[in-house]
């Protein structure tokens, strides 16, 4: 009968490597490193992460400064652009509304939270807006030469010396063309098209239009230099007859911009709104800029600062830098001191006639402060406390028509 070892005897056969483990002393010492990595981990982790969101904060405010200076470096080479004449200026221009002028430290309207700017300035210039294409007469008729050798003049449309065809190249512009008109009716002040002859330069505002495929049929009346909001005189155009080609150039007259910044209800979740600067434009009042709402439009975002500073001795002064007033006058009148420095001989001041720019190369300088659009401990020198970080960005010009004399 076969016999089977005791208990005793099995257990003492069974291998010690199979009895041993870790002991408490081992685990803890384990979990106690494998925390150590782990909270190193974690740091690294969240270094990283804060870099990213700060870097791309970063570089997307330097691209909101980026994209708003050229903004404005194309809008503010078309300040003073006249475009009704080419000799004189609109004579409608009145003291109480400027061409071109900046208004200091004006109020922030609506008013911000605590951490949004209270007061900024605003920057107003007067423009003649051509449009972004061009059209040509294509009504049948004698050709420049045929004119000039035999006196005769280009026939007009079935409608007579204030009609027009006028080929748009594209139905689209076309089609543009026919709505600015129609949508004009409806705006008070008026804010209708006008549109230039350039083999004379002749200025023909046009209170009607239809469309056959890319022509537009134009019926034009009077002369738009008489009256600032386009609408011009009735009657027969003075230089009706026109050369078949001839390029025309379309332009909304009589327009006022302005830049400041407003308070815009962009983020639900924040009820103050956020800080922008916006490009407000509106036809010509002489009384004060009117704006119309259609044409509001949003340059940037996170909008901290906007100050407007204006030269006339090289950069070596600003006008309006540091200053507390919050008028045009006194603005204006530090530019004259200027001036008067300067020894600039027939330009030792700016009084008395409201297109000055256009005589005297002034320098522009517009300082434009944007801010990230979350607030971090990491931008603040007090590590308890979030703060904004901000970045400014200049512009320095003299716009194209400064200094440019009309006659």
């Amino acid at each position: 009968m076969a016999s089977f070892p005791n208990t005793a005897e099995r257990h003492s056969r069974i291998p010690a490597a199979a009895t041993s483990g870790f002991s408490l002393v081992e685990l803890m010492v384990a979990l106690l490193f494998t925390g150590l990595l782990m909270t190193g981990m974690a740091q690294v982790f969240k270094s990283s992460l804060t870099s990213f969101y700060t870097s791309g904060e970063v570089l997307s405010s330097a691209r909101r400064n980026r994209a708003s200076i050229d903004l404005l470096y194309d809008d503010l080479n078309s300040a003073g652009m006249y475009l009704t004449s080419l000799s004189a200026p609109p004579s409608e221009v009145a003291a109480t509304n400027p061409a071109f002028y900046v208004l200091p430290n004006q109020a922030v309207v609506p008013a911000g939270g605590p951490d949004d700017p209270a007061t900024a300035d605003q920057l107003l210039f007067y423009l003649d807006q051509p449009l972004a294409f061009e059209g040509s007469i294509s009504t049948a008729g004698r050709s420049a030469a045929e004119i000039i050798g035999g006196g005769g003049v280009v026939a007009t449309g079935a409608g007579g010396d204030s009609e027009f065809q006028i080929d748009c190249g594209d139905p689209a512009y076309a089609n543009l063309l026919s709505s600015a008109v129609t949508a004009a009716a409806a705006q008070v002040p008026p804010a209708g098209l006008s549109m230039v002859f350039k083999d004379s330069w002749e200025t023909l505002y046009f209170n009607a239009a239809t469309v056959s495929g890319s022509t537009v049929t134009i019926n034009a009346i009077g002369d738009p230099g008489v009256a600032i909001s386009g609408l011009g005189s009735q009657g027969t155009p003075a230089k009706a007859k026109h050369i078949p080609g001839a390029a025309v150039l379309f332009y909304r007259p009589s327009q006022m911009v302005r830049y400041s910044i407003k308070m815009k209800q962009l983020d639900p979740q924040n009820a103050n709104g956020i800080p922008c600067l916006v490009r407000d434009q509106g036809t010509y009042a002489a009384g004060a800029f009117v704006a119309d709402p259609t044409q509001e439009s949003i340059i940037t975002e996170n909008v901290s600062g906007f100050k407007a500073y204006l030269s006339a001795d090289s950069g070596n002064t600003w006008a309006g830098q540091g200053a507390a007033y919050t008028d045009w006058a006194s603005l204006r009148a530090d530019l004259d001191t200027q001036l008067v420095a300067a020894g600039r001989k027939d330009y030792t001041t700016t009084q008395g006639n409201e297109h000055w720019f256009r005589k005297i190369p002034t320098l522009v300088r517009l300082d434009i402060t944007t801010r990230t659009a979350t607030k971090r401990s990491e931008y603040s020198a007090n590590p308890t406390t979030a703060a904004y970080r901000e970045l400014v960005q200049s512009l320095v010009i003299v716009p194209r028509h400064f200094g440019l004399p009309l006659n």
